[in-house]
């Protein structure tokens, strides 16, 4: 296991273990949606980077704290696109487990 999955592993179960909440955030682009955020903040930055990709099979595994912006650019790359436009708010960049815990899919 790496050390970036290792780090949040430990913290969830120790957050577990004292009942506490977490609070799970990558960039932080989606901090004002919803209710105010609570608990020990559960970073997923250092957990990024797209797992696999075989373009021919238009299939892609990133983990959760993949900017949106590397993995475009990986499709991009091969002349393709997300199926979908992620919101973009304000300059900051999101990270593809926001995209996906938030629900939000563009227009």
């Amino acid at each position: 296991m790496d050390t970036a999955l290792q780090h949040l592993t430990d913290q969830i179960n120790t957050a577990a273990a004292q009942r506490t909440p977490l609070r799970i955030r990558g960039g932080g682009s989606k901090d004002f949606y919803g209710e105010a955020p609570q608990g020990e903040l559960l970073d997923t930055k250092a957990y990024h980077g797209i797992v696999s990709y075989e373009p021919s099979e238009l299939v892609v595994t990133v983990r959760a704290g993949t900017p949106l912006a590397e993995l475009e650019a990986a499709l991009a790359e091969k002349g393709q696109c997300l199926a979908f436009e992620p919101p973009r708010f304000g300059s900051v960049n999101g990270s593809c487990g926001g995209m996906v815990a938030a629900g939000l899919s563009g227009p």
